[in-house]
């Protein structure tokens, strides 16, 4: 895939922190999807299997694909900025890394060309609903006939509250507040079903996966994931926003961060996302 200048316009900080995070997040929605990778029912076996992972950061989800399909498959990552692509030495020769925008449209060789298309956790960057719908349409171009598209998206603003959950309350509030800052949108979730049938798929699925933080999971792991997510993110938000004007200090954010970790290992919380799919109509 030729390289194209592409402008960088991720609002969230790019440094470690924010790649543990993401990996914390991989990691954590997989275990979810219990340890798969898609849920649509794409042919994964198929030797001629094309991928695309849009906004795919590192490479982390694409990487991983490679350790379950055949070696011939052909697997494509884009994202705005190669700053942080995973070498081509720490990667498959299969796993090719490139840059795109969600916002542009696809190339012409790739429009109609992979098996799927996935994408999670981007859409909260679109500032109203026809920007998202172009988005998806743009992605949904590159599925070819009897394709398939994955996308996953999460709502910030789906928690348990009460005073019992005064920390997770305050935590979603501070996230949902840098999240516009930077032109996010906190629950692009809500979306999914209705951008992928603007976008012609068919057979739209959905999904809602329950995350259960802390003390709320019966699976002590898979709640420490979730707990160890929220503290990167609590983190990361603080590099990028702390003492800025409308936004927490640096010892504020500090407090909020002990009294998160503390409320999530005694009483827990849950929160929600949604993936969903559908298919591209076959030619006949």
């Amino acid at each position: 895939m030729s390289e194209q200048k592409v402008k960088d316009t991720y609002g969230g900080p790019r440094h470690k922190v924010e790649y543990d995070r993401l990996r914390a997040q991989h990691e954590l929605v997989k275990a979810e999807m219990g340890g798969k990778l898609l849920l649509c029912p794409a042919d994964l076996s198929r030797p001629d299997l094309r991928v695309l992972d849009s906004a795919t950061a590192e490479g982390t989800w694409l990487v991983d694909l490679a350790t379950t399909v055949p070696s011939s498959a052909t697997l494509i990552g884009t994202d705005i900025s190669a700053q942080h692509f995973l070498p081509p030495a720490d990667r498959p020769a299969n796993v090719e890394l490139s840059l795109h925008s969600i916002f542009d449209t696809w190339p012409a060789h790739l429009q109609e060309y992979f098996d799927v298309a996935h994408q999670r956790f981007v859409l909260s960057v679109c500032p109203n609903d026809d920007a998202g719908v172009d988005a998806v349409k743009k992605l949904f171009a590159c599925v070819k006939p009897g394709g398939w598209i994955e996308l996953h998206e999460g709502d910030m603003q789906s928690i348990r509250e009460g005073p019992e959950h005064a920390a997770f309350t305050r935590f979603r509030d501070v996230m949902v507040r840098a999240w516009g800052a930077i032109g996010n949108r906190p629950r692009p979730a809500e979306h999914l079903v209705e951008w992928l049938q603007k976008a012609g798929a068919v057979d739209v699925q959905e999904h809602v996966q329950t995350i259960k933080v802390g003390a709320a999971s019966e699976d002590r792991e898979q709640g420490q994931r979730a707990v160890d997510m929220l503290l990167f993110l609590s983190d990361a938000m603080k590099k990028m926003l702390a003492d800025k004007p409308g936004h927490p200090s640096a010892e504020e954010f500090d407090q909020l961060k002990v009294d998160l970790e503390k409320e999530m290992n005694t009483v827990g919380n849950v929160y929600h996302y949604r993936l969903a799919f559908g298919r591209k109509v076959s030619q006949k």
